[in-house]
């Protein structure tokens, strides 16, 4: 899963961000989907990050995404449409989840117990103006497939992820698609994430 590794799911547990320390700013979204979350607890969970800060918040349970900073609920934080558009998002992401989950299971010739699929992807902003971009995906706690956005491959961890890997890369706008996201879309969003939440986060600085 590149530089973070399976490392860096345990640190989303702490509300922390792998690479970010001694960056300008960061962004990461995780989600993650379970087959046995336990009583009462959504069974997949969707949150962006802005410097190690926990800023929007989805679930299974509530369907939709929520604000999770005062500087994000600020007026003209973003545009009118912003949280019906991500929602609808992640509800697609929630089904194609439920979906993979099935297929994991199968691929690793598992029948039933707990099980989970990880996303981890993001940008950031480093000392020198330039940015780097990160997609990686894990199932049941261990790497199982990345992507290079310089040379728009995916990187199997696992014999087992190799399907994966050949269906991506036989479509080359799915790479194209995530590398323009990565390296434009993700960090003019996080430009404008900082710009709005500058106050809150330059506060949070040690």
């Amino acid at each position: 899963m590149g530089s973070c590794g399976a490392l860096g799911w345990g640190l989303l547990l702490l509300g922390a961000v792998c690479g970010a320390a001694g960056e300008p700013h960061s962004m990461r979204y995780f989600y993650t989907a379970m087959t046995d979350p336990g009583t009462g607890m959504p069974w997949f969970v969707y949150v962006g990050y802005v410097d190690g800060e926990i800023f929007m918040h989805y679930d299974s349970t509530a369907r939709k995404f929520v604000p999770r900073t005062e500087w994000m609920k600020a007026p003209g934080a973003v545009d009118p449409e912003y949280w019906e558009r991500n929602t609808r998002n992640a509800q697609s992401a929630e089904q194609v989840n439920r979906v993979d989950l099935g297929t994991l299971q199968e691929r690793f010739n598992q029948s039933g117990g707990s099980h989970t699929v990880q996303l981890m992807y993001g940008c950031d902003i480093l000392g020198n103006r330039t940015t780097r971009g990160y997609y990686q995906d894990a199932y049941d706690g261990r790497d199982f497939i990345a992507f290079d956005k310089d040379k728009k491959t995916f990187t199997a961890a696992v014999p087992e992820a190799v399907l994966t890997k050949r269906k991506w890369e036989a479509d080359p706008t799915y790479a194209d698609g995530w590398k323009h996201y990565l390296e434009e879309t993700c960090v003019e969003w996080l430009r404008r994430y900082v710009e709005h939440g500058k106050a809150e986060l330059e506060r949070r600085e040690p």
